[in-house]
């Protein structure tokens, strides 16, 4: 079995922090590594805890979360919690691996603790991971417009090449427009899930439903809410056929 997560509870409310680690109690595998008010305390709690991850509130008295990110040295995960979303765009913009509104639902905990686990484990001389590598439920953001929107990994279909920019087509039917490139995409997209099956397209093959071949050298990729199948080049096809099977 492995050794729990290591989780240092940072809130300057002690009510906070009760809630927090109430919630804690109901997710396995973790271990409260301590528990901290100010930014001091937290600091100091990291060089003498060590923990995996930090539960951090984003707005204390005085001072933030950012505040204590920023006299880090040591690698840490960081889970912001806090009643506000205002904070969300930069929570990701310094990598944090989640962000939980108050009250914290456990679910949502554990969802968060788990992909701490997962990075935890990766194996950090993969070949094939890079510092940018999505995970299959990471999040990816991106502002549409002056609004800022998250999208699960998990909940791409597939992603379609748009001139200077790439389509995404969501599990729920909505569109995203993006200015990330395919290749982009290729290179940061999880192997075990995504596939180039065209020049143009990458598509998820756990929403794949069915490939046909038509006439020709084509086949046809049929993905889940869609009523239009997808082209798929002969080179492309055996190693999906392969994959699928």
């Amino acid at each position: 079995m492995p050794d729990p997560l290591r989780v240092l509870i940072v809130d300057d409310e002690r009510l906070a922090r009760r809630s927090v680690r109430s919630a804690l109690e109901e997710v396995g595998g973790v271990a409260v590594a301590g528990e901290a008010e100010s930014v001091d305390a937290a600091a100091e709690q990291v060089r003498t805890a060590h923990p995996d991850v930090i539960l951090l509130d984003v707005q204390m008295r005085g001072e933030t979360g950012f505040d204590l990110l920023d006299r880090l040295d040591a690698p840490v995960q960081v889970v912001f919690v806090t009643a506000y979303d205002e904070h969300a765009v930069r929570a990701f913009e310094v990598n944090a691996l989640d962000y939980l509104l108050k009250p914290v639902d456990p679910d949502r905990l554990a969802e968060a603790l788990q992909r701490a686990r997962q990075a935890e484990t990766a194996l950090p001389n993969d070949e094939e991971a890079t510092p940018d590598a999505f995970q299959y439920d990471d999040l990816f953001f991106y502002e549409e417009g002056c609004r800022p929107r998250f999208i699960r990994i998990r909940e791409i279909v597939f992603i379609a090449a748009a001139g200077n920019y790439t389509e995404l087509h969501l599990t729920d039917g909505d569109t995203a427009l993006t200015s990330t490139t395919l290749s982009n995409w290729t290179d940061r997209l999880p192997n075990a899930h995504f596939a180039r099956i065209h020049r143009s397209t990458i598509v998820n093959v756990e929403r794949v439903a069915t490939v046909e071949q038509g006439d020709g050298r084509t086949y046809s990729v049929h993905v889940e809410g869609r009523d239009d199948p997808l082209s798929m080049s002969r080179r492309r096809a055996r190693a999906l056929r392969d994959r699928l099977a």
